[in-house]
């Protein structure tokens, strides 16, 4: 805990540290928990073997936080003037803790309907902000044609000498890839970019604890240019079915088109009048899109060795793909385009 007290002091926080205490969760980044003179905090360091352009994660995050401060915790201005301090490969970052609030876990159809308001007002506030000055901070994020060739190069690589024990995967990895040729026909359409968090979960979000209202977003880190349907479909891929990244046992999952309804149209209903015709149309879709994604994401790093997302076992990540691949096979149908 002496490098986290360390980092506290590059920051404006006045009196003594009360407790500090780690966070478990996040793929990405350091947290932890902070209390000085019984305030909360949240201090991060940013990983920057996946940033490696902080300076881009800063802008972004400065730009961001000025347009529309309403939306996100109270960040807090380090000795420099900036929001991330520290040596290159060691940045920090400290917000304060929202009080009475909490992400949720167990995603109730109440839930989902904030979550999706939540990230709905996010696309409206933002819909006349110019994505061309919020720069990637990982080139490629959501470029699934790139994705695809990250995954081709593991499979040839075979570094970690995995792909026999994950032929299926590999298998509907390449079956499931007209995705990406539909996703090419939306944009040779003229399907719009806009500014998108790129990472719409339900853990991103923060509910009040009295009402159950959508408070904040959260975990700022990806907010760059994207389509709309990436931060639909990241919902839906994340909470449509309410199953852990991880679970192991799926069997009697089913489409649930309250759910779906639910999300969508809580989303529409904050957003709706900033879209276009193509977006509204092409958002269903942006489900398999983003589950496709991250199915060939995880099954990429499992094949690597695991040198990405963090992993409790060496099965994790194919875990993790075979969900997203059961998702894949359940929601097709019901969000393909043409269905």
């Amino acid at each position: 805990m002496q490098v986290a007290q360390e980092a506290i002091k590059l920051f404006n926080v006045q009196g003594a540290i009360d407790s500090i205490a780690p966070l478990g969760f996040g793929h990405i980044n350091d947290s932890f928990s902070v209390k000085v003179n019984g305030h909360g905090y949240l201090l991060q360091r940013l990983n920057t073997n996946v940033f490696r352009q902080p300076e881009i994660i800063e802008e972004n995050l400065s730009r961001l936080l000025s347009h529309a401060p309403e939306l996100f915790p109270l960040h807090l201005r380090g000795a420099s003037g900036k929001y991330h301090e520290g040596k290159t490969d060691n940045l920090w970052r400290i917000q304060e803790f929202v009080q009475d609030s909490y992400s949720p876990t167990e995603l109730t159809v109440q839930e989902l309907s904030e979550i999706a308001k939540g990230y709905g007002k996010f696309t409206a506030a933002f819909k006349n902000a110019r994505p061309d000055q919020y720069a990637e901070g990982i080139p490629g994020f959501h470029n699934l044609h790139h994705r695809l060739n990250q995954f081709q190069q593991a499979l040839e690589t075979n570094s970690a000498a995995r792909a026999e024990s994950a032929s299926n995967e590999i298998r509907a990895i390449e079956e499931y890839s007209w995705i990406a040729d539909q996703f090419d026909n939306l944009v040779e359409q003229g399907l719009p970019l806009r500014v998108c968090h790129n990472d719409a979960k339900a853990g991103n979000c923060l509910l009040s604890k009295k009402t159950g209202e959508f408070l904040k977003v959260v975990d700022l880190d990806t907010v760059w240019s994207g389509y709309a349907l990436f931060d639909l479909g990241d919902m839906l891929r994340s909470m449509l079915f309410n199953i852990p990244e991880y679970e192991v046992q799926l069997d009697g999952l089913r489409f649930d088109q309250k759910r779906f309804e639910t999300i969508l149209n809580s989303f529409l209903a904050q957003c709706g009048d900033a879209l276009e015709e193509i977006e509204l149309k092409s958002l269903p879709f942006g489900g398999l899109y983003m589950t496709y994604m991250m199915a060939t994401r995880f099954l990429t790093d499992y094949l690597n060795g695991d040198i990405y997302y963090k992993t409790g076992y060496p099965e994790e990540n194919l875990i993790r793909t075979r969900n997203q691949l059961k998702i894949l096979d359940l929601t097709r149908d019901f969000l393909s385009p043409h269905s």
